[in-house]
């Protein structure tokens, strides 16, 4: 079946959440929502598995190609940076044989859907644009651990592939026609990307 925009819903599912904390509640609708409705740009398969959770800087795959990717998602505008966890656990899994690919989710909780959604494939998903933040004071509850920003500036047009923008699905072939156009950088190793 082709994916027409009509055939994909950018709703969240109305569903009992058991967590009082708001971000928490969205973690659980943004997830549920990549599971049903993201297809796999690699390959075009619809509808992505969740890892189990708490793997490091892995939330998704796809069993037919076992690509892997990573969720960010947000309730404002996505802007230059995107604040994420600990730096040396992204640089160990960046530099990974299997390292994920990025994707970039706006959410609005008036709408209770997707508003934006792009795709940094892993080619571009590297260390390089990977920012160290400063430790933690000696009072906060987790003294001196060291998160990361991802740098959003360092990723080139070419490397940010939007599916849905301001709620306007892009047609599925021309998501699957921009990931493959620089599928070629990933055959220069880290080093060259």
């Amino acid at each position: 079946m082709v994916e027409t925009p009509e055939s994909i819903s950018l709703g969240f599912e109305e569903s009992q959440t058991p967590f009082d904390s708001h971000s928490q509640n969205a973690r659980v609708w943004t997830e549920q929502w990549v599971k049903t409705w993201l297809f796999c740009p690699n390959w075009g398969a619809q509808n992505l598995s969740g890892f189990e959770a708490n793997r490091p800087v892995a939330d998704f795959h796809c069993p037919t190609c076992a690509e892997e990717f990573e969720l960010k998602a947000q309730k404002t505008r996505i802007g230059r940076k995107v604040m994420d966890g600990a730096f040396g656990t992204m640089c160990q899994r960046l530099e990974a044989s299997n390292n994920p690919n990025l994707v970039l989710m706006r959410y609005d909780l008036g709408r209770f859907g997707v508003s934006d959604l792009f795709l940094v494939p892993k080619q571009f998903f590297v260390r390089d644009i990977i920012e160290e933040r400063k430790p933690l004071a000696d009072t906060a509850r987790r003294a001196g651990w060291v998160g990361c920003n991802i740098v959003l500036d360092k990723v080139p047009e070419s490397g940010k592939i939007h599916v849905v923008r301001d709620r306007q699905l892009a047609p599925k072939a021309l998501v699957l026609e921009q990931w493959k156009s620089t599928l070629f950088l990933r055959d220069q190793g880290l080093a060259g990307r």
